[in-house]
């Protein structure tokens, strides 16, 4: 039988010091890149169980005087009313509170039964009031954090001195009851109408946002004092 030749390339080559460092190197390198990716893989599931439980655990309904009314968006109430499927909110001042006895007892304490600020425009059973942010801080902030519940491109919320809002009410024997509103900045170099306007959901198909936006058309156009001093519906 004839034997095959033995090559050089056959025996066995040692291992230098270099290549037991790239070796350990290598397999160090490799339980890391594993291990990252269980943490990448254990911080997405957080993050799901986060976003699930966030969901779940958002503001779902307001209650306003006698509506109910699903919110459309979550809103920056602090912690302690966010959490909570229901918010009851006082129907003058728009104040929060966690629960409708806590409301109804709220209702008999509270000074306001109209939007703090002066009453510009009254026919039949509506009014628009002229409420300053500076001058009435709490009540604009409640009307944005109400707002901020419908309209998913709001971002104002507490920096209300620079605006004057517009607010329209129903009105009965019990005081004026909060429809909607519009917002303007007092001092835009740019003179924009609107910074916002937006009308509860239990109001609408009633032809308000559409009456909103009219109201304002004459600021765009005339000198606030000259509008209402010309108005044919305007106290005063």
């Amino acid at each position: 039988m004839r034997r095959s030749k033995t090559f050089a390339y056959e025996s066995a080559i040692e291992a230098t010091e270099s290549d037991l460092e790239m070796h350990t190197s290598a397999v160090s390198n490799g339980r890391k890149k594993v291990t990252e990716g269980d943490d990448m893989q254990s911080k997405r599931r957080k993050c799901g169980k986060r976003r699930e439980y966030a969901a779940s655990h958002r503001l779902k309904n307001i209650v306003i005087g006698k509506f109910k009314m699903r919110a459309w968006y979550s809103s920056p109430y602090p912690d302690e009313y966010s959490r909570l499927a229901t918010l009851h909110l006082c129907e003058f001042c728009l104040r929060c509170t966690g629960c409708m006895p806590t409301c109804r007892s709220h209702l008999l304490k509270c000074d306001l039964r109209h939007p703090p600020g002066r009453e510009i425009y009254r026919r039949d059973n509506l009014s628009v009031f002229e409420v300053d942010g500076k001058l009435s801080v709490s009540y604009s902030q409640n009307v944005c954090l109400l707002a901020k519940l419908f309209l998913d491109h709001k971002t104002l919320y507490y920096d209300v001195e620079p605006f004057l809002f517009y607010v329209l009410t129903v009105n009965d024997n019990s005081g004026c009851h909060f429809v909607g509103y519009f917002s303007r900045e007092k001092y835009n170099p740019l003179k924009y109408s609107l910074s916002c306007v937006m009308t509860l959901p239990c109001y609408q198909t009633r032809g308000y946002g559409r009456f909103l936006v009219d109201f304002n058309e004459p600021f765009v156009h005339f000198p606030i004092f000259l509008f209402l001093s010309n108005h044919s519906h305007v106290l005063g």
